[in-house]
């Protein structure tokens, strides 16, 4: 099995910095699941990430992204301004 971990019901339109939230419809409303074209200031490129669990703040939602065949993990947050955007965890 692969990274993804909640099913994609509903896509969002591009923030201003390209990404594109991808949405589960649950009965408490749509909820995060991934994000295509996210970008990282960790790693080169836009990539999608895949969200992992439930959000352990207001800011951030744990994530995880395959980049070169290894799973890098780490959370997804959201700036108003520019969109979303994934950070990796700093060591281990």
């Amino acid at each position: 099995m692969g990274l993804q971990k909640y099913r994609f019901d509903q896509v969002d339109g591009p923030e201003p910095n390209g990404s594109i939230a991808l949405r589960t419809v649950w009965m408490g409303g749509p909820s995060l699941a991934g994000v295509r074209n996210c970008p990282s200031d960790d790693y080169e490129g836009v990539r999608t990430v895949y969200i992992t669990g439930e959000p352990d703040t207001y800011y951030s939602t744990p994530a995880a992204v395959s980049i070169k065949g290894k799973t890098v993990r780490g959370w997804v947050g959201y700036d108003p301004r520019t969109g979303f955007y994934f950070s990796a965890n700093k060591g281990g």
